[in-house]
């Protein structure tokens, strides 16, 4: 009965219209930020910091070798803030890998490092005499293949998933031999950008094909440590002239751009959110100012104040519930699509939203009800 008395006559085409701006705004506004927390994620936060690759700076090194020495090595492993260092190591012959499903063939290198340096999982990771070759890639190197090698050459593009599917013919020659091997990629690593092979694999293919006439210097390393921001690190790398490569697609001319893209969409959601809120307030005082006879009569049959409050009240959580479900109702299906799409990749992405974007739609919630409720309240009382 309140409800049609406070409703009669007044149309609802205000309510629905800031109904759809508090949804637009409010999309807009935690779509945004689970993009900026993602690309946070794809730039620097997949990688583990703990590991470092080292490598000497060419300028500061210019004419002089950019291989580490032993006792450069020893000098590094010595160092406080390091736990554990190690080299990498490189063929030392020429290697070539085919696909004839694909109909292409390319040359490129291997490298190879201790399992634990590598950040995943190594059971495959294994090699004897009589085995496939299995390859660990960069996870921006199948990113690279897909969005750039792939395209120009009518390639078909692979998710992580399949292109362990895709059996490659490796050819290794040197040293006046040539084998050719099976090889697969069963795995990608956040860690180094490098095309990785297992230890067993380099040492009996070195041996028997290396050209190297002595042993050959590394000209990186990789370290773990506890604390990649050490000021001591810092100026140990400083002193010395090295620095710490650091791989990652995503630029930084362009992950300023879409920190802009995102930006944008923040101020616009809010702008949109803020209006819709005002539209809100605004039509619910008019909406008492215009019953405010009806409502007085009500008062005078027994009604409470606090009834029509909670009335109105609960129009208005009736009507913002349906709006926030709304929202996430299409916030996590697309978050969960492109979430797919980047992990078919080689990316680790989580596939649910950030709990931070939760938080802030809570947040959101609770202060517009609040600043509603609290209008509500005190426009009914007024005229009590």
């Amino acid at each position: 009965m309140l409800n049609q008395v406070l409703w009669k006559g007044k149309s609802r085409w205000q309510t629905v219209g800031a109904s759809i701006g508090i949804f637009i705004g409010l999309f807009l506004l935690l779509f945004a930020l689970q993009v900026y927390l993602d690309v946070q994620i794809l730039t620097k936060g997949v990688k583990d910091d703990n590991f470092l690759v080292i490598n000497k700076q060419f300028e500061k090194n210019y004419g002089k070798p950019l291989e580490f020495s032993q006792e450069e090595f020893n000098e590094i492993s010595q160092q406080p803030f390091f736990n554990q260092v190690d080299a990498f190591e490189s063929n030392e012959y020429k290697v070539s890998l085919s696909s004839q499903k694909m109909g292409f063939r390319t040359l490129l290198f291997f490298q190879s490092l201790p399992e634990e340096f590598l950040g995943v999982d190594t059971t495959l990771f294994q090699w004897k005499p009589g085995d496939r070759i299995p390859i660990v890639l960069s996870s921006d190197y199948l990113a690279l293949y897909n969005f750039g090698f792939a395209p120009s050459q009518g390639l078909p593009k692979f998710s992580a998933s399949t292109i362990s599917l895709v059996d490659f013919k490796i050819t290794v020659m040197g040293n006046g031999k040539q084998e050719s091997i099976d090889g697969y990629v069963c795995g990608f690593t956040p860690n180094v950008n490098s095309i990785l092979v297992p230890k067993s694999f380099m040492k009996y293919s070195n041996q028997k094909f290396g050209e190297a006439k002595e042993i050959k210097l590394p000209t990186q390393l990789i370290a773990s440590t506890d604390n990649p921001y050490s000021v001591a690190l810092e100026e140990f790398l400083e002193e010395k002239g090295y620095e710490i490569s650091r791989g990652g697609l995503i630029g930084g001319e362009l992950k300023t751009t879409l920190f802009m893209l995102v930006f944008l969409l923040v101020a616009i959601g809010m702008t949109i959110v803020g209006l819709a809120m005002l539209v809100f307030i605004l039509n619910f005082q008019v909406l008492i100012a215009q019953a405010s006879h009806d409502i007085q009569l009500l008062i005078q049959l027994g009604y409470k104040d606090k009834q029509i409050t909670k009335t109105l009240a609960t129009n208005l959580l009736q009507l913002f519930g349906l709006v926030v479900v709304l929202v996430f109702a299409l916030l996590i299906p697309i978050k969960y699509i492109i979430s797919s799409l980047i992990t078919e990749q080689g990316y680790h992405l989580s596939f649910g939203l950030h709990p931070l974007v939760w938080v802030v739609g809570l947040l959101f919630c609770s202060l517009f009800v609040w600043i509603n409720l609290s209008s509500i309240r005190k426009n009914v009382q007024n005229l009590a």
